[in-house]
């Protein structure tokens, strides 16, 4: 019985990947990164002059009027009406989701994001190391919503760490609509009976990226066939 410990250990530790969220813990915090040193990437070009506001309303104070040309980086979207922005100025604020107003929504916009993303994720193949409940950048230990959260953030997106909150992050996708940079996400106890408690990266050509126990850091697998494909929930447009 004994040699089977560790074995057990490691598929509980799967089954549990941040099923839940992390704000009242603080395990791995003492040497967290803060968000100040990932690199912010002004993606968004500005295309009509549009007010940068304290809050998602029209109530909202105006902090500064953003020119045509200039360029921003969008945090989040928070709904059809309105984006998280970020200025050069650093400033932090509100806009209008408008087409008019950015090119945020272009596809090709989208697809340079999702390459980028993608390409992130998978410098750190084999360097990565899995710990659940762990989110220590400097040493590259990662739970799995913890490592799609540092590199999300390495594009200016701002994800909450525990995939309690990242399944609601963004829009819905359908797995047949999937882009590279989506967030897919999956039920790894027992039969699929779709609670989410594991998530990875879409790259592409029906793959995923993600950071897992049974490999002690990053692996690849497929959506199409095989375990991983019979234990898909879902999935998130976040970029």
């Amino acid at each position: 019985m004994s040699a089977r410990k560790p074995i057990l250990r490691q598929l509980m530790a799967l089954g549990l990947c941040v099923a839940i969220g992390f704000g009242t813990f603080n395990i791995g915090q003492a040497s967290l990164t803060p968000k100040a040193s990932a690199a912010t990437i002004y993606e968004t070009k500005v295309t009509y002059g549009v007010n940068l506001r304290t809050s998602a309303s029209t109530s909202g104070r105006v902090i500064r009027l953003i020119p045509i040309g200039e360029n921003i980086n969008v945090i989040s979207k928070v709904n059809n009406y309105w984006l998280k922005v970020k200025d050069k100025r650093g400033n932090t604020g509100y806009i209008s989701a408008g087409d008019r107003y950015t090119n945020y929504g272009d596809s090709s916009s989208i697809s340079s994001k999702g390459d980028r993303v993608v390409d992130i994720a998978k410098s750190y193949m084999g360097r990565v190391k899995y710990d659940f409940g762990t989110r220590n950048p400097s040493k590259l230990i990662f739970d799995c919503s913890s490592f799609t959260q540092f590199v999300f953030a390495k594009i200016g997106v701002d994800l909450k760490w525990g995939t309690k909150y990242q399944k609601s992050a963004g829009s819905f996708v359908s797995k047949s609509s999937l882009r590279k940079g989506d967030l897919v996400f999956f039920d790894t106890i027992g039969s699929n009976n779709k609670v989410i408690n594991h998530v990875g990266i879409y790259i592409g050509n029906g793959q995923f990226i993600h950071d897992t126990p049974s490999k002690n850091g990053l692996a690849i697998n497929s959506l199409t066939s095989g375990w991983w494909s019979n234990h898909y929930v879902t999935a998130r447009h976040v970029l």
